[in-house]
């Protein structure tokens, strides 16, 4: 090995290798409606903090990559709003379900009035 060899791998041991994106490390949410109790009928809204709203309709899954820390899911079914703070680590997956279902006086009002209420509930785990 000559000198400038020697210089140059010196010069190369000091220096520190950029940085490679870490891909493992992405947060992600994973929005569904996809639930067996799920009535299948008319779309969720949802959006995360100040995001785009998307529709959902029975089936769908959207996911979305979100930085680290504190989050809010906001979502609707036009006759229900919720509203779930959430936090996020650095490269954790969270699902949520949503799921528009009937309650018990459903068939009573779509007897009577045509028309009735669906609920709308949220699960939340970690798929990590």
């Amino acid at each position: 090995m000559t000198v400038i060899d020697e210089q140059h791998e010196a010069a190369r041991s000091q220096t520190p290798e950029p940085a490679a994106p870490e891909r493992g490390l992405r947060s992600l949410v994973t929005l569904t409606r996809e639930h067996a109790g799920d009535s299948r009928q008319r779309q969720v809204l949802v959006r995360i903090d100040q995001g785009p709203t998307s529709a959902l309709m029975f089936g769908d899954r959207i996911t979305v990559e979100v930085t680290p820390g504190s989050h809010v899911l906001r979502a609707n079914n036009t006759l229900f709003w919720k509203r779930v703070p959430f936090a996020i680590e650095p490269g954790e997956h969270l699902e949520f379900t949503l799921i528009n279902r009937a309650g018990r006086l459903t068939l009573g009002f779509l007897a009577v009035m045509g028309v009735a209420p669906l609920y709308l509930d949220i699960g939340r785990r970690s798929v990590r």
